[in-house]
């Protein structure tokens, strides 16, 4: 994925058309243009990226196969379909359903794809919630900074400090994985909706602070409330990975961090 980074969307639609052997002008004729200026601005960045019917036309023409259309779909920034997401969550709910910890599955913009159910009960999901996540209509964002959030709610003093130093690194994380989508419309939507959040506003500006933009971290520890008593904590430390069959996607899973958390699941 480093390369991809490196070579950028426009690149990649060259190099993938370049390894095929594919000229600009068979792309052209393919596509029912009579010559290949248009391919040729796409492939220098001189245009802003092509709607996604166009693109699935020129992903068809290249051959492209189906780990290099998701690398291309993941950098040129285009949200995945319902149909894609339905398609995904048949190939990785066997696993997720059989992981004996809390799971949760994000795409690149951290709207939540999916939970299984020991997520929902170590993490008190309300039926609600639940509800706008199989609709995949809720970012992580707008759960963690929610005032009824169970951490939001339920801690106070030195766990309350420490919990917003938790949300300052993760607006730091999410600054870093998304600085190439800044001009994208859900993340514009989805700034100016968290704006009306005062703890957001608050953490959004130390965050832009932060100088080591660029370190995204995919592992780390977290501490819960214990599901059955407030007084008690569960503690996990987490590994975030991109899902193989699609990078546009991500996968956070939880593991016991210690004797005590690793006990409850007995």
């Amino acid at each position: 994925m480093d390369l991809l980074k490196i070579t950028g969307f426009s690149g990649l639609i060259k190099d993938y058309r370049l390894q095929k052997n594919i000229s600009q002008l068979e792309v052209a004729f393919a596509m029912g243009w009579s010559e290949p200026s248009r391919l040729s601005r796409i492939e220098q960045g001189k245009v802003s990226n092509p709607s996604r019917e166009f693109l699935e036309k020129l992903m068809i023409i290249m051959k492209l196969e189906e780990e290099e259309k998701n690398d291309l779909l993941l950098i040129g920034n285009y949200l995945p379909s319902s149909d894609e997401i339905n398609s995904v969550k048949k190939i990785y709910q066997p696993f997720i359903n059989n992981w004996p910890y809390p799971v949760v599955v994000l795409d690149f913009s951290w709207r939540i794809i999916d939970i299984n159910i020991v997520h929902i009960k170590i993490y008190r999901v309300p039926k609600n919630l639940l509800e706008q996540i199989k609709k995949h209509q809720i970012n992580l964002l707008e759960i963690v900074f929610d005032e009824d959030y169970m951490l939001n709610k339920e801690i106070k003093n030195k766990e309350l400090v420490d919990w917003h130093i938790v949300l300052e690194n993760m607006l730091i994380q999410f600054i870093s994985s998304q600085k190439t989508r800044t001009k994208e419309d859900w993340y514009i939507s989805l700034i100016k909706k968290m704006m009306s959040n005062k703890l957001f506003r608050e953490l959004w500006q130390k965050a832009q602070l932060f100088k080591e933009v660029g370190i995204v971290r995919n592992f780390g520890l977290k501490k819960l409330l214990h599901p059955d008593d407030n007084n008690k904590r569960l503690e996990f430390t987490f590994f975030i990975e991109p899902l193989m069959i699609d990078p546009r996607f991500q996968i956070e899973l939880h593991v016991p961090a210690n004797k005590e958390t690793f006990d409850y699941f007995k």
